[in-house]
């Protein structure tokens, strides 16, 4: 028989096991995984991404960690229900990779807006925290981070481009709608494709060219395939990135750590990952440069031209927007307003 005392004892011990059992939890790291098709030798990567990481597990003394995996889980267009569905804890996606889902990052990537990387990387998350944030388009996962490459070009195998005319025939990969309509009007053949197909589709001729930067000649390993590159002021179009994490697994993250986490992302995040795909163009053109792919400005009858095609492309966005209840004039001014100031800036 057991005294009341001994039960009052037996019970404080099993008070006191599930205090230090749940200590022990609240105190273990969170080890998330992280997981990209981009090469590692990327400068987005190697100054973006994995600075982004590492600070994580300084900020928060160890608490929560994210270990990138060693190899990448698929195509790259699967990224997006890999992080809702939690088959993995946070990664990068490329929205216009998966037409249709999400709307809103658009006005990031129109045309003549900026070559500056870093400007648009900015200004986007600037734009996003006023306008966008409340929508909750990407409802399942936590946006923590954006980036936004440099100004995109078009490349090809097969002559110069100085004039619209010049595209009509061609063959071209694009990585969104916006691309491919813009493609579309110029009388080219859009071919929608991920980067990871770029090599095998030029060297294979399923594709004339590509609209693509200067850093992804060089990192994608197509100085050897593309021969001419048109480059337009502010760029044809831009990519954007996103970093998320899973929403419960940032849910299961204490508060504390999440204002940690959230301190070295957003704005601060946008900094420094503009600035790797910057120094990324500028290791493209030595690239081009090297490979002798001749080089021309984007003539200005031209990019008229290409202006008049995109307006009825820019207000189909705006309509978009206006029905998540978003005002996309309102928008846009300001992803330009922000992107000469962080160009002043600089």
């Amino acid at each position: 028989m057991v005294s009341h005392f001994g039960t009052k004892l037996l019970g404080l011990s099993v008070v006191g096991a599930i205090a230090l059992i749940n200590s022990g939890t609240a105190n273990a790291a969170q080890n998330l995984r992280y997981a990209t098709w981009d090469p590692p030798h990327h400068e987005w990567i190697k100054f973006g991404v994995d600075k982004w990481i590492k600070s994580i597990g300084q900020v928060t003394s160890g608490r929560v960690n994210v270990k990138k995996l060693a190899k990448g889980l698929g195509a790259p267009p699967a990224y997006h229900d890999f992080i809702k569905k939690g088959a993995i804890d946070v990664a990068h996606i490329i929205p216009a990779y998966t037409p249709g889902r999400l709307e809103l990052h658009k006005v990031a990537e129109f045309p003549f807006l900026a070559n500056s990387a870093k400007a648009r990387t900015v200004a986007y998350w600037r734009v996003y925290e006023k306008h966008f944030k409340k929508v909750n388009e990407a409802s399942g996962m936590k946006l923590l981070n954006v980036g936004v490459h440099g100004g995109g070009l078009i490349h090809n195998t097969v002559r110069p481009v100085t004039k619209m005319s010049d595209l009509k025939g061609l063959k071209l990969r694009v990585s969104g709608d916006n691309v491919s309509g813009m493609a579309k009007g110029m009388g080219a053949t859009p071919i929608f494709a991920s980067i990871l197909k770029v090599h095998n589709m030029l060297s294979k001729g399923v594709a004339d060219g590509v609209f693509l930067t200067f850093e992804g000649i060089k990192n994608f390993k197509l100085g050897k395939l593309v021969k001419y590159t048109t480059v337009p002021p502010g760029g044809l179009y831009a990519t954007v990135f996103q970093m998320y994490m899973n929403q419960k697994v940032w849910d299961g993250i204490s508060k504390e750590d999440q204002k940690l986490i959230e301190s070295v992302s957003g704005e601060v995040g946008a900094q420094y990952i503009g600035a790797a795909w910057e120094l990324a163009d500028k290791n493209g053109i030595k690239h081009m440069k090297k490979m002798g792919i001749q080089m021309v400005d984007m003539p200005p009858a031209f990019v008229a031209k290409a202006k008049e095609l995109w307006k009825p492309l820019q207000a189909k966005w705006m309509a978009k927007a206006k029905e998540k209840g978003v005002d996309g004039e309102a928008a846009l001014a300001m992803m330009k307003a922000e992107i000469a100031k962080v160009k002043a800036s600089n």
